[in-house]
């Protein structure tokens, strides 16, 4: 079988490509996120997770009469919980588990 040049530069530029990304991880979650993810589904995403950033920093600052800094912690907590219990809906449990470590 013959190989040509050009095929031989493709090959390697192809798996070339391939041992970035898996030296990378997040530039293979960017190219998939930007690659096939629905720009509007992501967009919506971060909105609900500034709501419910900005929902629990306000409240419980104002009901609990909390110091900035200790009401964005909290506000932190719960948008991890959150996005955890999507991740645990979708039956991705060590994701989940792993969030929830982030949690203080």
């Amino acid at each position: 079988m013959k190989i040509t040049k050009r095929k031989i530069r493709r090959i390697i530029k192809e798996e070339r490509a391939k041992l970035l990304l898996e030296m990378d991880p997040m530039a293979d979650a960017n190219r998939s996120l930007g690659g096939f993810a629905n720009i509007s589904s992501v967009d919506a995403l971060t909105d609900s997770i500034l709501n419910i950033l900005q929902e629990v920093e306000m409240g419980v600052g104002e009901e609990e009469g909390l110091e900035p800094d200790e009401a964005e912690e909290k506000a932190r907590n719960a948008a991890i919980l959150a996005v955890s219990q999507a991740f645990e809906s979708a039956g991705l449990m060590d994701v989940k588990f792993a969030l929830q470590k982030l949690l203080r």
